[in-house]
């Protein structure tokens, strides 16, 4: 781990521990939860009243604009503690959209589907009238699906006489051995 040189320090009338021990302690920590390859050096140091933030620019290749921000305590007679440690992007950072609320996503879906819809419906209205002219032969074993679609009685439907399958009248030269 080597040490490294705070070069862009924005003067403050915050002292408290020297910046050495402050990036020490920030690299430290930063170590902690990542490798040295994720971040440059040198870091920025910034002070406030009680606090010093050191900030080192991302290397990931997938976080370009991004820094390691890591809060640390800076109270003079105290020894530094770190506070808070996170990735935050920068003003150039690529990022993701605002986030939308699921109910907010759904309603432009939900309101091409009541359209679709509507449409359908106003489609087949238009095509009932059609549908009325339609005279097709659509007897299947005797019971006309016209008249089931309009819920005619099919008890006097006609039953054909002869059978249409083939099968019903196979005759055997010879008994049925399993038929008894």
């Amino acid at each position: 781990m080597s040490k490294a040189k705070a070069t862009a320090t924005k003067p403050s009338k915050f002292q408290g521990h020297a910046e050495g021990d402050l990036i020490a302690l920030a690299t430290s920590a930063l170590l902690e939860i990542t490798q040295a390859h994720t971040y440059r050096i040198p870091p920025t140091v910034i002070r406030g009243e009680g606090i010093a933030t050191v900030t080192f620019a991302s290397a990931e290749r997938g976080y370009p604009g991004w820094f390691w921000t890591i809060n640390l305590s800076d109270v003079e007679g105290i020894a530094p503690t770190v506070l808070e440690l996170q990735l935050l992007p920068g003003d150039k950072a690529l990022v993701a959209p605002e986030w939308v609320p699921w109910a907010d996503r759904m309603e432009e879906y939900l309101l091409h589907e009541k359209e679709v819809s509507e449409a359908a419906a106003a489609s087949a209205d238009d095509d009932d009238d059609d549908e009325d002219d339609d005279d097709f032969d659509d007897d299947v074993d005797g019971i006309d699906i016209d008249q089931l679609d309009i819920e005619l009685d099919p008890a006097p439907l006609e039953v054909p006489d002869e059978p249409t399958d083939a099968f019903d009248h196979v005759e055997f030269d010879e008994a049925d051995p399993l038929d008894p």
